[in-house]
């Protein structure tokens, strides 16, 4: 008896705006760390940010960043060979806002 060739199952994967919308999420929720810190008397780490921060100009220029960011991630995302810097973005992302959070909880007092 010949089995017939198994179709191969492949995972659900997440559509470009969703992974944007992500990217976009955590683009702005460094912002708000950013600020938080500012107002602590932290100064930007990226030195870009931190001469457009001297301007007076960071959350514009923040958030049209994080917003070219997200439409070129979501365009992009449907193409197989741009997912991994995607992921990586992401990443990045995601540690850029526990480090802030991290950052901020020591600097904090408690209580």
């Amino acid at each position: 008896m010949k089995l017939g060739r198994i179709p191969r199952v492949y995972p659900r994967a997440f559509s470009g705006v969703f992974v944007a919308l992500v990217y976009v999420a955590f683009g702005l929720m460094d912002m708000v760390l950013s600020l938080a810190a500012f107002s602590l008397g932290i100064s930007e780490g990226n030195p870009f940010l931190a001469w457009v921060e001297g301007c007076g100009l960071f959350l514009p220029t923040k958030v049209f960043l994080t917003a070219v960011a997200g439409i070129l991630i979501g365009l992009l995302y449907p193409h197989a060979r741009t997912r991994p810097l995607t992921h990586c973005a992401l990443g990045i992302m995601a540690f850029v806002n526990a480090y802030h959070v991290w950052a901020l909880n020591v600097l904090l007092p408690a209580g």
